[in-house]
């Protein structure tokens, strides 16, 4: 069955050629759109499946129409495209697109992009992780804070006093988010003890990752299963996140790559904290199996439960909205040769981050640990900067590694 796919730009030149891209291909069925509004009232008449907007456009930019898009028509997947090179217009669009296309863009890269978004939209219909997650008593909701704290990032003078102030209306994300800042998974070299301070010291960048992670585990925190450490799981996800962002930095990424690269980082395991908290049972018995018998604890989940805390992770965060690149490096960080991706991004650097921290903070876990995947490795052309990212990782969290 053919995919709707709704191109919206204000050049009716460019909206022929990506037409003829797209003519004959037997997956997708195209229409255009010359303005934002005209695509809206377009949407209301049939549903899309994706929607590629151009950034800059007269009268409603593709920034609006997106997050049009996302508020009224979540299922859709969101796709920007802008011959800006501008790291400020990259990162106004992450609240409401799943990926970014530069111009200018060839037939391929279009391709892959949507081939990656069909294939996550296929692995987060899987009906087995459908009907684990509906065995849950409830979802988090999207944190309201999250909002609020985009809406200030993309304003037009963003700073440190009006974020801090919109963190600080809310005492438990405060606590949270200072207990976070002044862990030692963080490495901060003095205490901090204002939300000013914490945005200070961690960037603008960083905060729209400390309020999704903090939103999550505050609400999983009274969690107690044998074997199982929340706090421990914090720490893991916090060093994963700084490691996969050094990974991205050290070879030069895209800005809003590095972002998504911490973010995911933050947030690979959160669907552990789900399980623990939906479905106790089965979980403690999924944790026991690995420990007796040195299974990775993904395998063991999927005996048990039929799919894995990845998953379960990763449905709730495509629910959420964000950015395709996440949902997939959270999606596939175990097996990344199971997704589309061939190049170093977001899933890459998770991958190699998750094998590291295990490696270099000597924490025990139930079962067998994460195995890196040399092949996937070997496919994105990273195999020979394995050596380079462990002594960087090593230093980065304090951990001395020898060979």
């Amino acid at each position: 069955m053919k995919k709707r796919i709704l191109f919206v730009e204000d050049n009716p030149i460019l909206l022929q050629m990506y037409q003829a891209m797209l003519e004959g291909d037997a997956q997708w069925d195209v229409s255009t759109s010359e303005s934002g509004h005209d695509a809206l009232a377009l949407m209301e008449r049939c549903s899309f499946d994706v929607v590629v907007s151009d950034m800059r456009m007269p009268r409603m930019s593709g920034l609006e129409l997106l997050t049009h898009t996302r508020e009224r028509f979540p299922g859709t997947s969101r796709i920007v495209v802008s011959g800006l090179n501008d790291q400020e217009e990259v990162a106004r669009s992450l609240g409401s697109t799943h990926q970014f296309l530069a111009k200018p863009f060839d037939l391929k890269a279009l391709k892959n992009t949507l081939e990656r978004i069909r294939g996550l939209d296929a692995y987060l219909q899987n009906e087995k992780i459908r009907a684990l997650v509906g065995r849950f008593r409830s979802l988090p909701s999207f944190p309201s804070l999250y909002v609020e704290v985009m809406k200030e990032l993309n304003s037009d003078s963003p700073s440190v006093e009006n974020i801090a102030g919109v963190i600080a209306r809310d005492p438990g994300m405060t606590a949270k988010m200072l207990q976070i800042v002044n862990s030692a998974a963080i490495g901060l070299s003095r205490k901090v003890g204002s939300p000013f301070e914490a945005v200070q010291f961690l960037g603008l960048g960083t905060v729209r990752s400390l309020v999704l992670s903090a939103h999550i585990f505050s609400c999983f925190e009274r969690t107690n299963l044998k074997g199982f450490s929340v706090s421990q799981l914090w720490d893991h996800g916090m060093k994963c996140g700084r490691i996969a962002c050094m990974i991205m930095q050290y070879e030069q990424a895209d800005p809003s790559d590095v972002e998504d690269a911490y973010i995911a980082g933050m947030l690979h395991d959160i669907g552990k904290l789900m399980l623990a908290d939906g479905t106790p049972e089965d979980f403690q018995k999924a944790l026991t199996i690995a420990a007796e018998r040195n299974l990775p604890l993904h395998e063991a989940e999927l005996e048990v439960l039929g799919a894995t805390h990845a998953g379960v992770a990763a449905y709730l965060l495509g629910l959420w909205g964000l950015p395709a690149s996440i949902v997939e490096a959270v999606a596939f960080h175990h097996q990344p040769t199971a997704s589309d991706c061939r190049t170093l991004g977001p899933l890459g650097a998770i991958h190699v981050a998750n094998v590291l921290e295990h490696e270099l903070s000597h924490t025990s876990i139930p079962g067998r640990g994460a195995e890196l995947d040399v092949n996937y490795l070997a496919a994105i052309r990273c195999d020979n900067r394995l050596a380079t990212w462990r002594n960087e990782a090593s230093m980065l969290i304090g951990s001395r590694h020898t060979d």
